[in-house]
């Protein structure tokens, strides 16, 4: 006798996959989109050097006058 026990989620799953193949091509898709993608360390670094110093309070008048001259 079989004692390990599987949950409904995971047998819902399980048959749902089974039967739906192209949702694992779509997770495989979505995370190359959002995780895999490839990363220009020259463009970074251009990035990093071509921004203005934060002055941390940049919505306030008189702190953005004083950047200003």
């Amino acid at each position: 006798m079989d004692r390990r026990y599987v949950s409904e989620f995971t047998r819902f799953m399980s048959q749902y996959l089974a039967d739906h193949p192209e949702a694992l091509e779509e997770q495989r898709r979505g995370w190359d989109i959002y995780w895999d993608h490839h990363v220009d360390f020259s463009a970074m670094e251009k990035a990093r050097e071509d921004t203005v110093p934060d002055d941390t309070y940049g919505f306030h008048p008189t702190v953005r006058a004083k950047h200003l001259h």
